[in-house]
């Protein structure tokens, strides 16, 4: 698990951090490792990890990094499961490509992602946010940041009623019904919003890394 975690901090291919780790005498050592594995054992582990195992992974880590009333920002991407460029689409006839939508919620402390969820095929955001707003009550959130596109009354609703914060949503320019949506109108801070910065950048990160 160890070098799974260096050959992704260190940014190497599994046979490379095999090459290094021959070299580093000490963490050998503090590792128990008199043989080193093949490479393509540790490659083979990582892909075997549960979903399960990895999320208490995710938990540990997260627990070292305790953050409360902060803010936090939403967003979802698309990942596409095709290597294919669009002039092999086009000659195949198959310019559909099918993908995965991930949604994270990012804190502005550290940049961690503190949930997340996923799902093939195409999905709105606003499909995941009561989840993703209703998992991050536990850090006493002061502010809530999202893109235009979670402008909803519920999804307004829901932050004021259930969490310790405001949202920080802009609302839609033809927007004329909805309690909560007009509320927000005037609570809505321009220098605020600009910390949302943070989450389109993890998910920069992620496009780079995954896709």
């Amino acid at each position: 698990m160890t070098q799974n975690f260096l050959h992704s901090h260190l940014k190497t291919t599994y046979r490379e951090i095999t090459e290094c780790l021959e070299l580093m005498d000490k963490i050998r050592k503090f590792l128990g490792l008199n043989k080193l594995p093949h490479f393509t054992t540790i490659q083979k582990f990582f892909k075997k990890l549960s979903v399960e195992k990895l999320k208490e992974i995710d938990r540990l880590l997260l627990q070292h990094f305790p953050v409360s009333e902060c803010y936090f920002s939403l967003d979802g991407t698309g990942f596409t499961n095709s290597y294919s460029d669009l002039y092999y689409n086009n000659r195949t006839k198959k310019t559909r490509r099918s993908y995965i939508k991930n949604h994270i919620t990012v804190d502005s402390e550290y940049m961690l992602i503190r949930h997340h969820n996923a799902i093939k095929g195409p999905k709105y955001d606003t499909n995941f946010a009561i989840s993703a707003i209703r998992a991050i009550r536990c850090y006493n959130p002061t502010y809530i940041l999202a893109d235009k596109a979670y402008d909803t009354e519920l999804i307004k609703q829901t932050i004021v009623e259930e969490t310790t914060a405001l949202p920080q949503i802009p609302v839609k320019t033809r927007q004329k019904s909805g309690t909560y949506r007009s509320k927000c109108r005037t609570i809505f801070r321009p220098q605020l919003y600009r910390f949302r910065n943070q989450v389109e950048g993890v998910n920069s990160v992620e496009k780079r890394k995954f896709s």
